[in-house]
């Protein structure tokens, strides 16, 4: 996804610390928590970036390529699959899709209070 000139803006940003937690937070709860995911939706989060069907495709062989140098039960590796994959729809810009607008920086909400997530 770092060929995307707007997902590389994005990851040289101050967002990245941010980027990298909520990853691992949603991760955590769709596995099973007991996290809850803060962030936005996927769709506002990703639309704007324009990512296209072969950069997010680029992405999962990196995924996978990750997942199996973790050497983890190859069951958990599907479930982690499975779960990156369904989030295609809601972050790939298909032709003639109207761009999303650029949501600008995340606030912290108040739920997030006190945590390292609230003082990044």
């Amino acid at each position: 996804l770092n060929a995307n000139v707007k997902v590389t803006r994005w990851h040289e940003s101050n967002q990245v610390y941010g980027f990298k937690f909520l990853v691992t937070q949603i991760m955590a709860y769709l596995t099973g928590g007991p996290q809850r995911y803060t962030g936005r939706p996927m769709d506002v989060a990703h639309k704007h970036l324009s990512i296209t069907a072969r950069q997010w495709d680029h992405f999962m062989a990196d995924a996978d390529r990750v997942l199996e140098s973790t050497k983890a039960d190859p069951r958990i590796q599907q479930i982690l699959r499975g779960i990156l994959a369904s989030f295609r729809k809601q972050c790939v810009l298909l032709p003639g899709e109207q761009l999303g607008q650029e949501p600008g920086l995340t606030k912290p909400s108040a739920s997030t209070a006190g945590t390292l997530y609230h003082k990044l």
